[in-house]
C-alpha cells in the first residue's frame, strides 16, 4: 500500500485546499466539505441543511455531473455537508470547478423546491422502513437529548412543509461561505497542483462578509449512555428478540493515542470477528459516540451480549498470537478499505493521512477495554422508547 501524504493551503478569500498524494492512482477523488450540518439548525430550520444539499446539487452543480462522466455524491451530517466525485485524473480540475460552484449564489425556482421536497419525503419514508437506521437515530437522539445534535439531519416534516424559497436562499447564504469550506484532491501528484488550484480560485466571488454564527452546537451529549429498542413488530423473524441498541459517549481525548481513528476502526473489526457484534462509532463535537445494534429481549441481555463480545475480542488480542490475529482479522481489511480514494479524501478534511502499517494489539485492546467500562454504566433497567 502506498502511504498518502497530505499538503494544505489556506486561501484568504477561498476554501482551504488540501492535496493528498496517492502515487500511481489512475483516478482522482475530489471533495468539497462545507462546515454546516443539522447541529447548526435553529428549531424552525430542522431539515433545512439537507434540503439545501439537494438544491445545491440540482441548481448549482447542474445535477452534479462532471462533463459527460461521473455524478457527484452528496451527504448531510450533523456537523458538515459533503460533496464528492470520483473521476479520471485528467478531469480533476473540472470536478473541482463543479463542486466549488456550491459556494455560489443559490436561486431556487418554486417548482424545483417542490420537486426536491417530494424526493426528500420519499427518502425519509425509505429510511423509516429501515430498522437499523431508525434504531441508530434513536440512540444518537438519546445521547444528545435536549441539544442541537439530537434531531436527525432528515429534519421535521412540519418544518419542511412550511419551507419557502427565501428560507432556503437565506440559509445557504449564511453558511455556504468559502471560509467555511474545505476542498480536497486525492490523486497521483496532487500536491503539485496546489498552486494551480489556488490560481483557479482567484477572481471568484469570495468575500465572506460577516461570519456565520452557529445556533449553538452543544459541547457534549446530554447523557453518557443509553439503551433503545424497537417494537417486536418491527423485528424480522419470530423469536429473534427485539431490535435493540445501546450507546455511550466518551471524550475524544480519553484513551486516545497517535492513531486513535485507526484504533477505533480496528477495535470495531476485532469485536465483530471475535464476538459477532457490530460496533459503530462517530466523533461529534469532541465526543466519540459508540453504539451497537443487535437482537435481544431486553436491556440486560443486550448489555451482557455486547460486554461478552468486547471481552472476547480483548482477550483474543492479548493472546500469544494476538498480533497475527489482529493483522488477519482487522488490519488487512482495514488497510484494503483505506485504499479507497474517496475514503482518503474524506479523512483528509480532518487532517488525516494514511493508516499506520501496524498497530499494537495492546493499543486496540485498550480501546475495547474503555468500551467495556462504558457498557457497565448502562442502566440495565433500560429506558426503551
Amino acid at each position: 500500500m502506498s502511504v498518502p501524504t497530505v499538503s494544505a493551503r489556506p486561501l484568504t478569500h477561498g476554501p482551504r485546499l488540501v492535496a493528498v498524494d496517492r502515487p500511481g492512482a489512475r483516478l482522482a477523488a475530489v471533495r468539497l466539505d462545507v462546515h454546516v450540518g443539522s447541529a447548526d439548525e435553529r428549531p424552525g430550520e430542522r431539515g433545512l441543511a439537507h434540503v439545501v444539499e439537494h438544491l445545491v446539487v440540482r441548481c448549482l452543480l447542474a445535477g452534479g455531473r462532471v462533463g459527460d462522466g461521473a455524478l457527484a455524491d452528496a451527504r448531510t451530517g450533523r456537523e458538515r455537508t459533503g460533496y464528492s466525485v470520483l473521476v479520471r485524473r485528467a478531469d480533476a480540475p473540472a470536478a473541482l470547478d463543479v463542486l466549488t460552484a456550491a459556494l455560489g449564489e443559490l436561486r431556487v425556482p418554486p417548482a424545483v423546491l417542490a420537486a426536491e421536497l417530494a424526493a426528500i419525503r420519499r427518502e425519509t419514508a425509505q429510511r423509516a422502513a429501515d430498522v437499523r437506521r431508525r434504531l441508530q437515530e434513536a440512540l444518537l437522539a438519546a445521547l444528545w437529548d435536549g441539544t442541537s445534535y439530537a434531531h436527525s439531519p432528515l429534519g421535521d416534516a412540519a418544518v419542511l412543509d412550511a419551507l419557502t424559497e427565501d428560507d432556503v436562499r437565506r440559509f445557504h447564504a449564511r453558511w455556504y461561505r468559502p471560509s467555511r469550506a474545505t476542498a480536497v484532491l486525492a490523486a497521483d501528484r496532487a500536491s503539485g497542483e496546489l498552486a494551480a488550484l489556488a490560481e483557479r480560485w482567484t477572481g471568484r466571488p469570495g468575500a465572506d462578509g460577516e461570519p456565520a454564527v452557529s445556533a449553538g452546537r452543544d459541547a457534549r451529549p446530554a447523557v453518557r449512555s443509553a439503551y433503545r429498542e424497537l417494537p417486536a413488530t418491527a423485528s424480522a423473524g419470530a423469536g429473534a428478540g427485539r431490535a435493540a441498541g445501546l450507546a455511550f459517549a466518551v471524550a475524544a481525548a480519553e484513551g486516545d493515542g497517535p492513531y486513535a481513528h485507526d484504533c477505533r476502526d480496528l477495535a470495531r473489526r476485532a469485536v465483530r470477528a471475535a464476538g459477532g457484534v457490530d460496533m459503530r462509532w462517530l466523533e461529534l463535537r469532541g465526543q466519540v459516540c459508540v453504539w451497537a445494534m443487535l437482537r435481544a429481549p431486553d436491556a440486560a441481555a443486550a448489555t451482557r451480549a455486547v460486554r461478552t463480545a468486547l471481552r472476547a475480542a480483548r482477550e483474543r488480542l492479548l493472546a500469544a498470537d494476538g498480533a497475527a490475529w489482529l493483522r488477519a482479522e482487522a488490519l488487512i481489511p482495514h488497510l484494503r478499505a483505506a485504499e479507497d480514494l474517496e475514503t482518503t479524501a474524506a479523512r483528509a478534511t480532518d487532517g488525516g493521512a494514511g493508516p499506520p502499517a501496524s498497530v499494537s494489539p495492546s493499543d486496540v485492546a485498550a480501546v475495547i477495554a474503555l468500551w467495556e467500562r462504558q457498557t457497565a454504566r448502562i442502566d440495565d433497567a433500560g429506558d426503551a422508547s
